[in-house]
């Protein structure tokens, strides 16, 4: 009878792992509790043991430890490369039978910062199918608010797209059947957590940067800067020539090349018009012609802009130019003499770069 107990206890015990097993398995290929879709991306020749790491990073499993020998054993590892949104509610094996069939869902779409509505409407409609691009649009002026901030957005006749500047710039991964409504309030979405992040509001209420200043006036101030800077890092030295010159003692005219340029996007027939001229053209948004800030954004800013318009460096300097080396840096002069050397030397550096090209 000995022979017969080895056999029930070797059984029970290989019972019990397998049972153990399972449950671990099924423990580290479950999901933490999720609320909203995860957009994944495998890239082409991802291995199945790369795979399971995406998963987990992307916090849809607990661990991948599993992974491999689970898709082997549920006969599933014909994963195809692909963009995937995995809903709040599917479990291992729907996921995989999405991966298996290569049924992608969503079309990853890059906006780079500093872009405007309309850029971002040419993209939208060169990179997702049954995009409307006019109606896009014309929702930038007439959707329903989602978000608060989309309330407080002045109602100036002058602006093209009230929600201009508002779109913040990122990779977005937008579900292939989202409505261009989805699609702008996804992008107003990831600018209401910059605002969040940057503490605008609280800011704004402690009179920073500067009493009376608005979130509007400031997503304005950050796509000036945008437009504007090349170089990063003098971001909050641009601003801060905008500022001087807002509060200027001589006519408080920007003479801000960007906004003349915005106005180009938007009038067809002055495209043509030498850039020499377009600074006499009569626009709300020709900063040469009109005091202060222009009617609204002219661009959409991202966060470094946001962040700058926030927190301008404080100097004396009222004037900047390109210095034409290329790398995208500038002069800053505190009188128009200076500023007239500068762009003597300017004029130079790019005389000097054309030459060795």
């Amino acid at each position: 009878m000995k022979w017969f107990w080895r056999i029930f206890f070797t059984i029970a015990l290989l019972a019990g792992w397998g049972i153990l097993g399972y449950f671990f398995m099924d423990f580290t290929l479950g999901s933490p509790e999720r609320t909203e879709p995860v957009a994944v991306e495998i890239p082409k020749n991802t291995s199945l043991k790369q795979v399971g790491k995406i998963l987990e990073e992307k916090q849809i499993i607990r661990r991948s430890y599993c992974f491999g020998l689970y898709v082997f054993l549920k006969q599933k590892t014909n994963l195809q490369a692909g963009n995937y949104l995995i809903e709040p509610d599917e479990d291992i094996d729907q996921i995989l039978e999405k991966f298996s069939k290569g049924e992608e869902n969503v079309v990853t779409v890059t906006i780079p910062e500093g872009w405007d509505a309309i850029k971002i409407a040419n993209r939208l409609e060169k990179e997702k199918e049954d995009f409307d691009k006019e109606k896009f649009l014309a929702l930038l002026n007439s959707k329903k608010p989602k978000y608060n901030f989309e309330v407080n957005i002045p109602q100036n006749p002058d602006r093209p797209f009230k929600l201009e500047g508002y779109l913040f710039p990122s990779t977005y991964d937008f579900p292939k059947t989202a409505s261009e409504e989805e699609i702008i309030n996804i992008m107003l979405g990831q600018f209401a957590q910059r605002v969040e992040k940057l503490k605008i509001r609280d800011r704004l209420n402690q009179n920073e940067p500067e009493k009376g200043m608005t979130l509007d006036k400031l997503v304005t101030i950050a796509s000036l800067v945008e437009r504007e800077g090349k170089a990063k890092q003098e971001y909050p030295r641009i601003t801060g020539v905008i500022y001087n010159r807002l509060h200027s003692t001589d006519n408080q005219k920007l003479r801000i090349d960007a906004t003349f340029l915005y106005v180009t996007q938007l009038k067809e027939e002055w495209k043509n018009i030498p850039f020499h001229q377009l600074k006499y053209k009569k626009h709300p948004y020709n900063t040469y012609q009109v005091k202060g800030l222009p009617p609204g954004p002219i661009a959409n800013p991202g966060e470094e802009a946001l962040r700058a318009a926030l927190e301008p460096e404080r100097h004396s300097y009222q004037y900047y130019v390109t210095k034409g080396d290329g790398s995208g840096e500038h002069y800053f002069a505190e009188t128009y003499e200076q500023h007239n050397q500068y762009i003597k030397m300017s004029n130079a550096n790019q005389a000097q770069r054309e030459q060795k090209n």
